[in-house]
């Protein structure tokens, strides 16, 4: 009995430790695969991938579209669009008239119309088609109008309008004031006014103008910016006796990229060379450095859901501006690159970002999230 006893002893303990090294190492591989699935399922954010091999261009925020997705264009690359999940790409492979998308818009019906360097392409949300205006246009900027016409600024021609049976002219050739005969080679951008004014900006030293449906009313800098400023890029190489003082009368530059109108009324000018310009309808205020803004000049001006104004800058990041006080926002903010070429606000109020040198970057007030790789 006492051998018997002894042997069932020994088997017990020792089926105990096979049963303890057995548990052990089953927890073990549970504590593994949970760090393996923690790591595997780390979100990451998607990225904007060219397919055709170009480098080093600007990513251009286009659009937000009416069911939400964003469009983003890259010279080369034709368009982008963005669901809140990946992106797609579409190209002259998918029916796309050209690579080269300079400007994205959807009309009242729906569609959207991409300005490229070979007319303008409508898509339906199936089909590319071509529309009906001259594909030896290469468009620029594009705006419909509150009456459903779409104008655009075509390169080296001035701006069209088109009316859905018929393209006309508004503005080619013009007298400056400074260089006398003139044509207008580069409208940057197009918008509306509450009081259905159409405004152009010209990077063609034409400053901007103002179409009401009958009059255009062209705004310049003055008779002694053209003076002092003698340089035609505007390089403000002033003279040795003399100072430029800006008078309110006037616009503060002759090259426009952007116009922008904020809930106010007010619009919103971003110059090559002086900062930002606001006319209140009566006279020009200028924002640059005693204001703030400590950048020369700006390339988008944008106003988000929340009345706060934002402007793109060539080297100097972005601006924030909340009606007191700027805020400058850059690399070291995670910004993936300075030289920031436009800005639009998705559904959910984040803020995109398209740099020069392929960047795109997320912006939801706190932190900065890319979407890119970028070349430098």
């Amino acid at each position: 009995m006492t051998k018997i006893l002894r042997t069932y002893i020994l088997l017990s303990l020792l089926l105990m430790t096979v049963f303890c090294i057995s548990c052990n190492g089953h927890t073990s591989s549970n504590q593994t695969a949970t760090k393996k699935d923690t790591s595997a399922t780390k979100k990451q954010s998607p990225r904007i991938i060219r397919t055709m091999g170009t480098q080093s261009e600007n990513v251009n925020c286009q659009l937000l579209d009416k069911d939400g997705n964003i469009w983003f264009s890259i010279k080369g690359e034709g368009a982008y669009r963005y669901d809140g999940i990946s992106f797609t790409n579409f190209t002259m492979r998918n029916g796309l008239c050209n690579n080269d998308v300079n400007a994205i818009i959807q009309d009242r019906t729906g569609n959207i119309l991409l300005g490229t360097n070979n007319g303008i392409c409508k898509y339906d949300g199936k089909t590319f088609t071509k529309y009906p205006i001259p594909d030896t246009l290469s468009i620029i900027c594009m705006l419909e109008d509150k009456d459903g016409n779409i104008w655009f600024g075509a390169k080296n021609k001035g701006i069209y309008r088109y009316d859905g049976r018929s393209l006309t002219t508004i503005l080619y050739t013009y007298k400056h004031v400074k260089f006398g005969d003139k044509q207008e080679k580069y409208i940057s951008d197009i918008i509306q006014d509450k009081s259905g004014n159409i405004w152009f900006s010209s990077w063609n030293r034409g400053g901007v103008w103002r179409y009401d449906g009958t009059i255009l009313t062209q705004f310049l800098p003055s008779a002694d910016y053209y003076e002092y400023y003698e340089d035609e890029r505007s390089n403000a190489r002033l003279t040795t006796y003399t100072r430029y003082t800006h008078s309110p009368k006037y616009i503060t530059d002759d090259m426009i990229s952007s116009i922008t109108e904020d809930k106010a009324g007010n619009i919103w000018f971003a110059t090559r060379r002086h900062g930002l310009c606001r006319y209140d309808g009566n006279m020009f205020t200028s924002f640059g450095k005693n204001e703030g803004f400590l950048s020369e000049g700006a390339h988008t001006i944008f106003e988000d859901t929340k009345g706060k104004l934002w402007f793109t800058t060539e080297k100097d990041g972005i601006w924030c501006y909340d009606g007191k006080t700027f805020k400058n926002y850059n690399k070291a903010d995670g910004l993936i690159n300075n030289s920031v070429m436009n800005v639009l606000e998705d559904k959910e109020g984040n803020l995109w970002f398209g740099t020069r040198w392929c960047g795109l970057s997320r912006f939801d007030g706190k932190t900065f999230t890319t979407f890119s790789e970028s070349d430098n």
